[in-house]
C-alpha cells in the first residue's frame, strides 16, 4: 500500500514538473530580456552621451581656436615692423629704434582652454613668456651698444620676426586641428609669412657677421700688478 501511494505521488510530481516547464521558460526568457534591454539602454545612453560631450567639446574648441587664431595672426602683423626696423641715430651716433615689439594678451579669450589638445596649450600659453622674454633681450642689447653700434636694431629685428614665425606657426596648427581654412599669408613674395621668414633670416646672418668680427678683434691684456710695480721701483 505505502509503495503504491509513493509511486502514485512520484508520477504526479513527474507530471507537475513537466506542466511548470513552459512557465519557468518563460520566466527566464523574460528576466533575459529584461537584464538584456537594461544592458542595450546603458550602451545606447552612454554612447549618445558620449557623442553629446564630444559634439560640445568640439564646438567649444572652435570656438576659442577662432579666437586664438585671429589674435595670433594679428600679433604676428604687429610684429613685421619691428622686424624690419633699421633704426635712427640720435646724436650722440646711438641707433633708436622706431618700433617695438607689440603686446600680447590671452584675457580676452573667452573660450574653454580645456577643450585644447594639452601640447597646444601649452605652447600658445608660452607665447606670452617668450614675449617677455625677447623684450628683456632687445632691452639688454640696446643699454650694452656704443655709438654706431646697431646690434640693439639686430636684436630687434631678430625677436620680433622670430615671434611672428612662431605665431603664425600656432595659428596653423589650430587652424589644422579644427579644419578651418588656411591662411592667406604667403601668396605672394610680399605677403606675412615670406616677409618674416627673410626678416629672420638677414637678422641671423648679421648675428654670425658681427660674432665674426667680435672674435677678430684682438684683446688686449694689462698685467696691472706689473704695471704697479714697476710704477713703484721707478724713481
Amino acid at each position: 500500500m505505502a509503495d503504491w501511494f509513493i509511486a502514485t505521488e512520484g508520477v504526479k510530481v513527474v507530471k507537475d514538473s513537466a506542466s511548470l516547464w513552459p512557465q519557468i521558460i518563460t520566466a527566464v526568457s523574460s528576466i533575459s530580456g529584461a537584464i538584456v534591454g537594461v544592458i542595450l539602454t546603458h550602451r545606447f545612453t552612454r554612447e549618445r552621451e558620449e557623442r553629446t560631450a564630444s559634439a560640445k567639446r568640439d564646438s567649444e574648441r572652435l570656438y576659442i581656436a577662432t579666437e586664438l587664431v585671429f589674435l595670433l595672426e594679428r600679433f604676428a602683423q604687429k610684429c613685421l615692423p619691428a622686424a624690419l626696423d633699421r633704426g635712427e641715430q640720435d646724436d650722440e651716433a646711438r641707433y633708436k629704434a622706431n618700433f617695438q615689439i607689440p603686446e600680447l594678451s590671452f584675457s580676452s579669450v573667452s573660450g574653454d582652454w580645456r577643450s585644447l589638445p594639452a601640447e597646444l596649450l601649452y605652447y600658445v600659453q608660452q607665447l606670452e613668456v617668450l614675449r617677455e622674454e625677447a623684450v628683456s633681450i632687445v632691452s639688454s642689447a640696446f643699454f650694452e651698444s656704443t655709438p654706431y653700434d646697431d646690434d640693439g636694431i639686430i636684436e630687434l629685428n631678430n625677436q620680433a620676426s622670430r615671434l611672428g614665425i612662431k605665431a603664425i606657426h600656432l595659428s596653423r596648427q589650430l587652424r589644422s586641428l579644427c579644419s578651418m581654412p588656411d591662411d592667406r599669408l604667403e601668396e605672394r613674395a610680399w605677403s606675412l609669412w615670406p616677409q618674416l621668414c627673410i626678416a629672420s633670416g638677414s637678422a641671423l646672418q648679421r648675428i654670425i657677421k658681427y660674432a665674426r668680427h667680435r672674435a677678430r678683434v684682438p684683446v688686449i691684456q694689462v698685467n696691472i700688478s706689473s704695471a704697479s710695480g714697476q710704477k713703484g721701483n721707478s724713481p
